[in-house]
């Protein structure tokens, strides 16, 4: 089997150098928790590098971005149509920060920029339903960082809100059981996080950075950053299962 990331953005310079870029961040979270000999492959979509096909993976990941999903750029619309064919396909499909937005887009929903301005820092979503993949019966509420604008504003037609928060109502994302979604983002190591908020302490505020770096924790990945980890894992075994 195997998964395939599409690469949406990258760390801002120097960060690529010193911390790596993004497909490498997603496969060691992720691969602990995927099936055995499952391949990891990455597309540079936002150097125009697209799969020939939809199905030339058994699933997907679109990363995170520094872009917008409304954004005129050519490469965002080559990948919503390529979104729209992978859904459209049946291929089990995850989206993180801007994919989460691309993909409520793609599937009829809205993301906009936030009239609440940037989450930064560590945030808790609580959990508000629990398809049958997601089995920590214990688990209410998770940690994970996030930094963004934008926000889904308006869920796709059908889609499940699975968590959320005050700040991101629709934060955690089901669209039939083939596609998840987060506006967080469990990859990103927590050093990576305090060096991407000292680099955009003037363009987000010096107030809101300092309040965010004291959420950071001493830990490699966000308190709850293994959990979704897992949970992705289940989701894509689930769905490859089916």
């Amino acid at each position: 089997m195997r998964l395939g990331i599409l690469e949406a953005g990258r760390p801002p310079a120097p960060l690529d150098e010193t911390h790596g870029r993004y497909p490498a961040m997603f496969a060691d979270l992720l691969r602990p928790h995927l099936p055995a000999g499952i391949d990891i492959v990455s597309y540079a979509v936002i150097d125009g590098e697209f799969p020939e096909s939809s199905v030339d993976c058994d699933a997907w990941l679109i990363t995170g971005s520094a872009f917008g999903v409304y954004d005129p750029d050519p490469w965002i619309a080559t990948l919503k149509d390529f979104a729209r064919g992978v859904a459209d396909a049946g291929r089990p499909m995850v989206g993180i920060c801007f994919g989460h937005q691309l993909i409520s887009e793609v599937m009829g929903g809205r993301a906009i920029k936030s009239d609440k301005g940037w989450g930064v820092g560590s945030h808790r979503y609580a959990l508000k339903k629990r398809p049958e993949w997601l089995t920590d019966e214990g688990v209410a509420e998770f940690d994970t960082y996030v930094s963004h604008q934008d926000q889904v504003t308006e869920p796709p037609p059908g889609a499940e809100v699975l968590a959320g928060s005050d700040f991101c109502p629709n934060a955690m994302l089901a669209i039939g059981d083939r596609i998840l979604t987060l506006q967080s983002h469990p990859e990103m190591p927590s050093a990576y996080v305090e060096d991407l908020y000292t680099v955009r302490r003037e363009r987000i505020g010096a107030e809101r950075i300092d309040a965010a770096m004291q959420t950071i924790v001493d830990t490699p990945r966000a308190t709850d950053a293994d959990r979704v980890a897992a949970w992705i894992g289940a989701f894509l075994t689930h769905a490859l299962n089916r």
